[in-house]
């Protein structure tokens, strides 16, 4: 809970997964959040600055490398009170400066590949896991399992959407992946049935509020979770599981 300026006592909100950048200015989401009294947020790049994911044999070049490092310099800008800020990993595998509170780890099927298998890759995955950095992981539903397993026991993976986009809710459910004390979830564009269906069967410990934006309007997201839960599973999902993630 928090006060507001007013002396009122009001609950604390933030976004736990939203895309901002030089593409995608900060001035954007802040008006969002500001017409839903949402308060602060996760913030990591929009895709296009990190990688061309259009073309399915992307090779990087320097007019990208330039890209993310102007990109994440922007985001270091920005970081401030309720403003977190996550280290978007590509394959330059290049470390996260200590400014940022975690890891944005994705791509889709028809996106370029991660070069799993490399000394690099397997070096952030180190670095990652020894400074306890929480990644949000959204990847193929193989690789996401290959990757949970990587980070178990040694750091926190978020898996976005409740995992439409890492090969469904049903299939990860099916899984086992959401017994996994170490696998957290975010409600971004997810399903009213999906957010209370996790909370019925995991609990409210390991589930964040999140918007997806510019995808999903943070507005109608909050709303939505706001619609499903009262007391204190609203209050930890609106923000409290995210701050004990990134303070405990």
């Amino acid at each position: 809970m928090i006060f507001s300026s007013k002396g009122v006592i009001e609950l604390l909100i933030l976004d736990s997964h939203a895309h901002c950048g030089l593409t995608l200015p900060f001035e954007r989401i802040r008006s969002l959040w500001d017409q839903g009294d949402i308060h602060g947020g996760v913030l990591f790049s929009p895709v296009e600055e990190i990688y061309d994911r259009g073309d399915r044999n992307f090779v990087d070049s320097p007019e990208f490398q330039k890209s993310r490092d102007d990109v994440h310099k922007y985001l270091e800008s920005l970081k401030g009170e309720n403003i977190y800020i996550f280290w978007f990993v590509w394959n330059d595998f290049s470390y996260p400066g200590e400014e940022f509170s975690g890891i944005k780890w994705h791509r889709h099927a028809s996106e370029p590949k991660y070069l799993y298998g490399t000394k690099e890759c397997d070096v952030i995955i180190e670095d990652i896991c020894e400074r306890q950095l929480p990644v949000i992981l959204e990847e193929e539903f193989s690789n996401t399992l290959m990757l949970i397993e990587k980070f178990e026991k040694q750091t926190i993976t978020i898996i976005p959407h409740l995992g439409n986009l890492n090969g469904g809710y049903e299939r990860l459910k099916e899984a086992g992946v959401f017994e996994n004390p170490f696998v957290y979830v975010d409600t971004s564009l997810a399903s009213p049935y999906q957010v209370k269906d996790f909370v019925s069967n995991y609990g409210s410990d390991r589930i964040m509020f999140g918007s997806d934006y510019p995808f999903g309007d943070p507005v109608d997201e909050c709303v939505k979770i706001k619609d499903l839960f009262s007391g204190e599973d609203l209050e930890k999902i609106l923000a409290k599981n995210l701050l004990n993630l990134l303070y405990d």
